[in-house]
């Protein structure tokens, strides 16, 4: 059997370094649990970066992916198909108002930039708002849409030239621009997650969508990470009681089958023509059969339970961290969660991960957690004896500490 350590040579010998590892080499998982080649457990909290909604080796999805496999399992999207038919019509049972018309690629970044070509066509217009500490992708389009200096440095002239980068939260700071009768759409995240798990109060996306209505702009709810149930409701931008003029939608629409969904209006996503806007594999049988399961099982009573479990989860850390000298805040909305820090991530990630916790970050001093929306009580418990172990360990000089 090919030990740990030679897998790790191995990836780091032949693939691109473009993604950050962790010293975690996955053997099996279920539920919210990765066992490594070592028979040795860790609580997951990243949900595979938000996709494992429904957990790991979900059976019920896996049933379904495989019957699709045994009829047809690949499919242009030229050619019509019965599972794909009753995905839309099944989502489109849970969309925004009017928002019924779907364009299907295999990432959220894809659906960011179906997004962002629509938003042209059907307003005739050039200019974008997008927010400061956002994240929306890092191809071409969505990077466009993206603050952060680390991605797009690279890559300035080359990517769309016609954003406007404001503060997220301050609806004044788009109201003060000149020239919003020119600006096609805002995008923006109901919750921002690579950003650091913010959520800026119900208020500011009425205030968003009342300016976008006063002045023909598309507003464009970005819930690639904060949709489908994250933060206790289907949508997050339900909790501000809106309507957007599109949604995207991604990670795990497709029950770990890659799939993204810009979902508009019909006018405002038919304003893309034959050819403007497809992908090979988009709107594939295995990805809409997979997504038919995963909508099946988002009912009210496991939303219900994400609002509960997180309120839990946020309670036990509050309490237990409350007296550590290096955190600075815990924060959150249904199981999307942050422990913002005094000090740098790694050492206390690392010390985390050491201890059987896989954690997100964010920034330089976020530890970010997605956790899947099937955690038990009992392994959210083991999660917190475990991460306030590590930043006492951090604490008291043992561990990883820097």
């Amino acid at each position: 059997m090919i030990n740990a350590q030679d897998i790790m040579a191995m990836e780091m010998k032949h693939e691109a370094r473009t993604y950050q590892k962790f010293p975690v080499v996955a053997a099996e998982a279920s539920g919210s649990t990765i066992w490594d080649v070592n028979g040795r457990d860790y609580v997951d909290l990243s949900s595979g970066y938000g996709v494992a909604i429904l957990g790991y080796n979900n059976q019920k999805i896996m049933n379904a992916i495989m019957k699709q496999f045994n009829t047809v399992s690949i499919l242009h999207s030229s050619i019509y198909n019965e599972t794909r038919a009753n995905f839309l019509e099944k989502l489109s049972s849970i969309t925004p108002r009017n928002t019924t018309t779907f364009y299907l690629g295999n990432s959220g970044t894809e659906a960011i930039e179906a997004s962002l070509k629509a938003a042209i066509k059907y307003t005739g217009r050039k200019h974008m708002i997008s927010m400061r500490n956002g994240y929306h992708g890092k191809t071409l389009g969505s990077l466009s849409l993206t603050h952060s200096d680390k991605y797009t440095r690279s890559f300035k002239d080359f990517i769309y030239n016609g954003v406007q980068f404001v503060d997220y939260g301050d609806a004044n700071a788009i109201r003060e621009l000149p020239n919003l009768d020119e600006i096609a759409a805002v995008f923006v995240e109901p919750v921002q997650g690579e950003g650091g798990i913010i959520f800026p109060g119900n208020e500011y996306l009425k205030e968003l969508r009342e300016i976008t209505e006063e002045h023909g702009i598309l507003l464009i709810v970005d819930e690639i990470q904060s949709g489908l149930g994250r933060t206790g409701k289907m949508w997050a931008y339900q909790w501000s009681r809106i309507e957007p003029d599109i949604i995207t939608i991604g990670k795990g629409i497709g029950g770990g089958i890659p799939m993204g969904i810009a979902a508009g209006t019909e006018e405002i996503m038919n304003s893309l023509k034959l050819g403007e806007m497809s992908s090979t594999l988009g709107g594939n049988p295995l990805a809409c059969a997979a997504g038919i399961e995963v909508l099946n099982q988002l009912n009210e009573e496991l939303l219900s339970e994400v609002t509960r479990k997180g309120k839990y989860m946020i309670s036990r850390l509050s309490q237990s961290l409350s007296e550590s000298r290096i955190v600075r805040e815990i924060r959150g909305i249904g199981m999307m969660q942050a422990i913002s820090l005094k000090v740098k991530f790694i050492p206390v990630l690392m010390n985390m991960i050491r201890n059987g916790v896989i954690p997100l970050y964010s920034g330089i001093s976020i530890i970010r957690m997605l956790p899947p929306y099937v955690i038990s009580d009992s392994e959210i418990d083991l999660a917190v004896d475990r991460i306030i172990l590590s930043v006492n360990e951090f604490e008291n000089g043992t561990g990883v500490t820097q």
